[in-house]
Parts: C-alpha cells; structure tokens; sequence
C-alpha cells in the first residue's frame, strides 16, 4: 500500500509547521495505530547534536518526544541538515550537482525506511523556495516524496492573500499538489470575519493547482500568547553568558512568560500592582541600591504570580550574596546577564519574535493537541488527504 505523503509548508519560518506536525499527528493516532504513521523532516536547518554525535534538526527531536509514534529513528528522520556556512561549502564545491544528488539519495532512503506507513507527514523548512540553492527547495521535495502539499497561511486578509499570491504561484509553477490550507495565529474575534472573506471558492479560482485538485480550508487557529511565548529556560539560552538563580529543572523555568518589564528609578512612583501582570518578566538593572531592594521585595513576594527576573548590567556591577540567597528562597527564575538593560531587552525581543518549540514543553504540546481538535475539520482533512 502506497502511504499518503503530507507536506507541511508555510509562509515562512516560525509559521506552524511544527506544530501543524504534531497537532495532525495526534489527530491521525485517534483513528489509526501509531505503529501506520511516519514523520520525516526532509531538510532541517536547526542543528542539534545527540550524545553519540549523530546531528539531526532541531524539529525532528521534538517530534520524537511528543508523537507517541514508537521506534523514531532520528537518524533515518532527519536524513539532510543545512546549518550556517553549508551553502558557502556547497557553491565553492567543485561539483555541486554530486552534492545534490547525495542529499536526495539520503531523503530516498529516509523515505524508504518509512515505505510501510499509512500516513507520513513531511516537515518542510522556512517558507517555499528555502533550500534551492542546493537544489533542494520544499517545492522540489514535494514533488520527490510525490506529496501532497498543506500550506501553512498567516493569519489576516490581506497579508495572507499577498503572502499565498506568491508562495502558491512557486507551487503551482513547479506543479506541486497544493491540496489544503490552514490559516494559523489568528485573532480569535477576528476568525469570523476571515471565513467570510477567505473561502474555498476564493481559494480555488485564485490559487488551485489542476481543475482535477480542489483546495480544502481545513481550519482558522486562533493566537494563543502561551504556544507562542518562550519560556525562561528559553530566554537565558539567547545570552552567549549568563549566571542562573535557582534550579533551572523547575517547572516554573519551563512555562512560557508573557511581556516583558523594564523597572527604572521612574518605577519607583508608579502602581506596580497595575502594571506587572501574570506571567511577566522583570528586567532590572543591578546598579545601585533602590534598585536592589526593590529586587529584594519584588522576588520575595510574587512567586507564581511573577515569570521571572532577569537581572542585567551584571559586567559593571555585582549582585551580593546576600541578595542572591534572598532571591534564592523566593524560588522565582532569575538569571543574570553581562549586558545592559537595552542590549538585554533587544535580544529578549528578538527570541520572543523566533521562538521554537523546546523538548521540555509539556504543557503547550497538550495546548497545540487541544487546539487542532477544537478548530480543525478532522473529517475534512481525511476527505482530502485520502489512503488509497
């Protein structure tokens, strides 16, 4: 029996794929045996290096944790990483079709390990043309694992309209099976308004591949802060040095934080209880002695209602023993930094901008599976991707 070979791709990095990848991946394990689906992620980006010094993308280990799919082969799943400096190596090479070929020959074999499957999803990378300077774009994969394409869209009109004008056009040119669609991260009042104005008859007369090939709208996922956020455990890995408070296996280093804070000498006439929330970061200079106390207070008293502290400056000034034992006890994430408090703060940004899924999300695993079954059309899905 032929497996059904479902491509993920997206608008672009950070769109969904991975948790398209799980969330349909528990969906299928409601109907069919674990043991009659796959995952594979063809080309990979993120590297990460097992204990025996096999490297494999990042999206792969966390689907090995979370899919309950039973003897992953992480090797065999992960057939062709790309990490910085790859593509400089591959156009200076002296025989650059002999490279390609080889990675496709891995992503055959891959495939072939798989070939007993029911269904397979296939992870893409980044949005459609990533990987064609090695001759390895998602279009051109999905048309190796003879796939079926599901495109992960933006949330939005008029961005998601502009965004597929292109993406589907590189489809439609390179005669991939565009067969289904999913809207992702959208604002939840506004998902009426999309499904009014973004429909299937919309979506076949604009972007359809062949007349023979209807495109499903298979679902509108509503933003959720906590999927999206990163957690504190995430945060402290974004600074090249930094010194941690407390024990970073805590469950409380694993939950994803909301805004970040920045107190200043102005905050000490402002309603703190106004303007901290649940969940909040603090960023803090440790430069003088108002400010210390207020570390002192604020750590000692907002345990579980806190996110964490995040104590910058730390190159030019030190934190006492005293202080850090107090922070200790209180038992809040804190961890310390070299950099300044604007420095730390774009840094901050920019990982709550990229965040990734970690293997020790727990929680927003259980809340990706909640959200496919509460807002994708299962029966729809299996309609359009069908086993033969």
């Amino acid at each position: 029996m032929k497996p059904v070979v479902i491509y993920i791709s997206g608008a672009h990095q950070h769109s969904g794929k991975t948790v398209t990848s799980i969330g349909l991946l528990s969906l299928l394990s409601k109907i069919y045996p674990t043991e009659e689906l796959g995952y594979i992620k063809p080309v990979g980006q993120q590297v990460v290096t097992l204990a025996d010094g096999t490297t494999i993308d990042k999206d792969a280990q966390i689907i090995e944790k979370f899919s309950d799919i039973p003897a992953l082969d992480l090797k065999m799943i992960s057939p062709v990483q790309l990490p910085g400096g790859f593509t400089q190596k591959y156009l200076s090479s002296g025989n650059q079709n002999r490279i390609t070929n080889t990675l496709k020959v891995n992503i055959e074999n891959a495939m072939d390990f798989l070939k007993g499957k029911k269904y397979i999803i296939a992870e893409g990378t980044g949005h459609p043309g990533v990987g064609s300077i090695v001759g390895l774009s998602n279009a051109t994969i999905s048309n190796m694992l003879d796939s079926d394409i599901l495109y992960i869209a933006d949330g939005g009109i008029g961005r998601s309209i502009d965004r597929m004008e292109v993406d589907l056009s590189y489809f439609r040119y390179n005669r991939c099976r565009l067969r289904g669609i999913i809207f992702n991260k959208v604002i939840e009042d506004k998902i009426p308004v999309m499904k009014k104005n973004i429909t299937e008859e919309l979506v076949n007369k604009r972007f359809r591949s062949r007349p023979d090939l209807p495109v499903s709208i298979l679902g509108y996922l509503p933003k959720i802060k906590s999927i999206l956020n990163p957690s504190m455990n995430v945060l402290r890995k974004k600074f090249t040095g930094h010194k941690t408070i407390g024990d970073t296996t805590d469950e409380l280093w694993k939950k994803p934080v909301n805004n970040i804070k920045i107190l200043s000498l102005v905050s000490e006439v402002m309603d703190l209880e106004t303007f901290i929330d649940p969940g909040d970061i603090l960023l803090i200079a440790i430069m003088s002695r108002n400010r210390r106390s207020r570390i002192l207070k604020y750590a000692a008293e907002m345990k579980g209602y806190l996110g964490g502290l995040i104590l910058t400056s730390a190159s030019m000034y030190t934190l006492s023993k005293e202080i850090e034992e107090i922070i200790l006890d209180a038992g809040i994430p804190v961890f310390v930094v070299n950099e300044d408090t604007a420095a730390a703060e774009k840094i901050l940004l920019d990982a709550y901008t990229n965040t990734k899924l970690q293997i020790y999300d727990e929680n927003k695993i259980k809340e990706i599976k909640h959200l496919f079954e509460e807002h994708i059309d299962f029966e729809k899905f299996i309609d359009t991707f069908k086993s033969e």
